[in-house]
């Protein structure tokens, strides 16, 4: 990126303090530590602490600029007053966005944003040179640093788009501007804010406000309320499923440790054996989405097949370890109702000679839905035949009750490890999951450590 100061003001409606303007920007962050010759400094006001507080350290530090919501005394460096700097930063990174004409794939959902838009990304790197959110930098703040990381080079890019609030999706879609758009699914998170599926569906449509006429919008067709999409504001709407009535699906699905084999048949009647090296039904989907909108960009469907066949998981998305003759499918990244029953199918799908243990923690934002949806996952886990269930959490408490006599609960990770010390033997699976704010990736280094 190299932007003059006087262009972001302008496209952020700010006023320049301090400046000529002819300031030049490389880059944008929110995080003053990141401080470096080139960089712009967007301080957010947070719930406890207020970033305009560093705005003299970043100068010190050698950055270019930065954005403020009030006049300062005495400024250190250039600064662009603006009314709020987040939305400040939007509008930049949009402007910044209009100068490439290339495809953007924005990707949305419920569940399973991050492992599509990494399928889609890997896909789309047959033959463009892909620009993708890292990590999952799909917010209010990261969708714009992602656009802000385009450069000549990039031929494409595909943006993970995440929300948890009303409104939230149709700014983001604004700065991103997809070409075509992927939701994986409607599931319950966030409905505390969103208050119902419903809701969050309409929310999360958004993500095709700005497709352009022949954009599409690729959906899956096995969700009780995408499936009902016929076209989404003039725009083609594109199914991918393992239902017969998807247009891009998948048959004769053959399980195994290491991921899926498949017959994926495209919309057209293209048909092709097709492998993903990670387990589970709902990575057929992901795959399915990406051979999708890999095709509608041109990419042979054979390409695709090549390039899903060398997928690797993300780090702490269901990714298997072998520690000390245990199996551990670390899954610790996040947690909602739905990805905790596909992560339980993965335990119970594993071949082992030992137990199958499921160490599960709260699943947070679930507003009204969080004592019956815990409470059902406690169940799930018993229907399928779990042998162990650690639950931690207050709200896993439900869990717990849901699958009866034999689960355990602790009120702490380093409680649970203690007891997976002396409870787990050579041989056994262990899954590990939960929100992010439960930081059960300190239990999957515990028991690496502990091998």
């Amino acid at each position: 990126m190299r932007l003059k100061l006087s262009e972001i003001a302008k496209a952020a409606g700010g006023k320049l303090l301090a400046s000529e303007g002819d300031a030049v920007v490389t880059s944008f962050s929110t995080d003053s530590r990141e401080s470096r010759p080139g960089m712009m400094f967007v301080p957010i006001r947070g719930e406890k602490t207020d970033a305009h507080i560093y705005i003299d350290s970043v100068f010190e530090q050698g950055a270019a600029a930065s954005f403020t919501d009030h006049e300062l005394p005495s400024p250190r460096g250039p600064l662009v007053l603006v009314k709020d700097c987040r939305e400040a930063l939007q509008k930049a990174a949009a402007y910044y966005r209009s100068q490439f004409s290339i495809p953007v794939v924005g990707v949305t959902g419920s569940v399973g944003k991050t492992t599509s838009k990494e399928m889609i990304a890997q896909a789309l790197e047959a033959r463009f040179r892909v620009l993708k959110t890292a990590g999952n930098q799909n917010s209010q703040v990261g969708v714009p640093l992602t656009v802000c990381g385009l450069k000549k080079e990039h031929t494409a890019a595909v943006v993970e788009m995440g929300v948890s609030m009303p409104g939230e999706m149709a700014r983001i879609a604004a700065v991103s501007k997809p070409t075509c758009a992927v939701v994986t699914n409607i599931g319950i998170s966030h409905i505390e804010y969103l208050k119902s599926r419903e809701n969050i569906m309409a929310e999360k449509l958004h993500i095709a406000d700005h497709l352009p006429e022949q954009g599409v919008l690729f959906v899956n067709g096995d969700d009780d309320l995408l499936c009902t999409l016929k076209e989404y504001r003039g725009k083609r709407v594109v199914t991918f499923g393992l239902g017969p009535h998807c247009d891009w699906k998948a048959t004769e699905l053959r399980q195994a440790d290491k991921g899926t084999f498949f017959t994926c048949w495209g919309q057209g009647g293209e048909k092709l054996e097709m492998f993903v090296p990670t387990p589970g039904l709902h990575h057929v989907r992901n795959a399915l989405a990406a051979a999708a909108a890999a095709k509608y960009l041109g990419i042979p469907l054979e390409e695709t097949s090549r390039a899903l066949a060398a997928y690797k998981p993300p780090a702490m998305r269901q990714e298997i370890l072998e520690s000390g003759g245990i199996t551990i499918i670390d899954d610790s990244y996040n947690a909602s109702p739905d990805s905790m029953k596909g992560a339980l199918d993965i335990l119970v799908s594993r071949k082992t000679s030992g137990k199958k243990v499921a160490v599960l923690a709260d699943m947070l934002e679930l507003g009204e839905e969080a004592l019956r949806s815990h409470w059902e996952i406690g169940e799930y886990a018993k229907e399928k035949g779990i042998d162990l269930l650690l639950c931690i959490g207050p709200l896993m408490r439900e869990a717990a009750k849901g699958y009866g006599e034999g689960a355990k609960w602790f009120s702490t990770n380093e409680e649970a490890v203690s007891f997976l010390r002396l409870a787990l033997s050579s041989g056994d699976a262990v899954l590990v999951k939960g929100s992010r704010g439960m930081k059960t990736d300190e239990i999957v280094s515990s028991l690496k450590a502990e091998a």
